[in-house]
């Protein structure tokens, strides 16, 4: 037994016995005597039922705003709802549906940071599937959110200029957002990637050094930027002179980039400084790590416009790099236009079958028919061409 829970009764029922008192109750007329015990009872019954008059007057006074906070409740969470549907729809390129449910989270919730993540999410879809017009429209209607969730809507403009290639009004977002937020690094990422577009090299590269320091890019990221910069400057020279002043200035690191020296010798080509030209690929051919087929077939495109002076100097320099690369079949190609260009008809004959022995090309058995032309070997020239013609029809097939 719960000793516990009869005591209060035991204690309850001794107190009304031993209370033998009474009250009289007196309105006039009327007079009435009652138990002091059902007094307390009927006290106590009227507070409680007090109570629940009073709270039943004070949920009836509250029930409207009760009804209000649930339907807001019942809002946001088919806000919440509709912009998980969208980000979902988005990344999976479905951007119509997206919008849609941006949309509909829109009309769904009244706080500011929910109607612009909507309102972004229909942009962003909006712009994925070229709907300008509406893209710009969900973009106003963001101007009248709170001043801090404009810096969202600015780079959004900005990313949403650039992928329609529109450099000035991405630049002008972009401003914009710096305007809120001048350290902002993606704000910086951006502009470098809308200078590229334009085509200034020079804020290209000092953007991508200062984006390094920041530790916002990474380093071979860095560099291709550094490359599509200096492509770009060297587009712009007119003359050999302005060629080698530009590689002066260029770190030793970048200048003996392949890709760069490709497009060096293309550029120099262009403006026919073919010696100068050749002693780039010469200085790239020197390093074993550096040197590439592709380098030394350049090289031997050169040979024929290559002045008297040069070509000996460049062959015999070249001679020297067969001792570490004694089977690169397109350095011995090159010696070979190299020694056809000076008529060692000899040396020539030794050069192209070795290379053509290593590796059969259109170029070396067509190399090959030029010099027995030149040195009148018909009935060779013609082996030679008809294996060059072999080659083409294989490989075209």
């Amino acid at each position: 037994m719960d000793y516990r829970a009869v005591c209060p009764a035991v204690l309850v029922g001794l107190a009304a016995n031993l209370n033998t008192g009474y009250a009289i109750l007196f309105l006039p007329p009327y007079r009435a005597e009652v138990s002091f015990n059902l007094l307390i009872v009927g006290v106590v019954l009227l507070i409680v039922l007090a109570y629940a008059v009073l709270r039943l007057i004070a949920l009836a006074a509250n029930l409207p705003e009760e009804v209000r906070r649930f339907q807001r409740q019942k809002r946001a969470k088919a806000a919440v709802t509709a912009l998980r549907e969208a980000g979902i729809a988005f990344f999976e390129g479905r951007y119509q549906k997206a919008e849609r449910e941006a949309l509909k989270a829109l009309e769904s919730d009244d706080l500011p940071e929910s109607r612009a993540l909507a309102l972004l999410m229909a942009a962003r879809a909006a712009g994925s599937v070229n709907a300008l017009e509406k893209r710009d429209h969900y973009l106003a209607q963001l101007d009248g959110l709170p001043d801090r969730l404009q810096l969202a809507r600015h780079m959004l403009d900005a990313e949403l200029k650039l992928d329609a290639k529109d450099a000035l009004g991405a630049l002008a977002a972009i401003e914009r957002a710096r305007a809120l937020s001048p350290n902002l690094t993606s704000a910086l990422k951006l502009e470098l990637k809308v200078r590229l577009l334009q085509k200034q090299p020079e804020t290209v590269l000092a953007l991508t050094e200062r984006l390094l320091k920041a530790e916002a890019l990474e380093p071979e990221q860095a560099r291709r930027y550094r490359l599509a910069a200096y492509s770009q400057q060297l587009a712009s020279f007119i003359n050999g002179k302005e060629v080698r002043d530009w590689l002066r200035r260029i770190p030793e690191t970048e200048r003996i980039n392949p890709k760069l020296v490709n497009e060096t010798v293309a550029r120099l080509i262009a403006l026919e400084d073919y010696d100068f030209a050749a002693s780039l690929l010469a200085g790239a051919l020197a390093d074993d790590e550096q040197a590439t087929p592709e380098l030394a077939r350049d090289l031997g495109q050169l040979a024929e416009h290559l002045s008297a002076e040069k070509r000996p100097e460049l062959l015999k320099t070249a001679e020297n790099w067969l001792k570490t690369r004694p089977r690169d079949h397109m350095l011995l190609l090159a010696l070979g236009r190299l020694a056809m260009s000076q008529q060692l008809w000899g040396k020539a004959q030794s050069y192209l079958e070795a290379s053509a022995s290593i590796e059969p090309t259109l170029c070396a058995h067509a190399e090959l028919a030029r010099l027995f032309e030149a040195t009148d070997k018909e009935d060779k020239a013609a082996e030679h061409y008809q294996r060059s013609l072999q080659l083409a029809l294989e490989r075209g097939c």
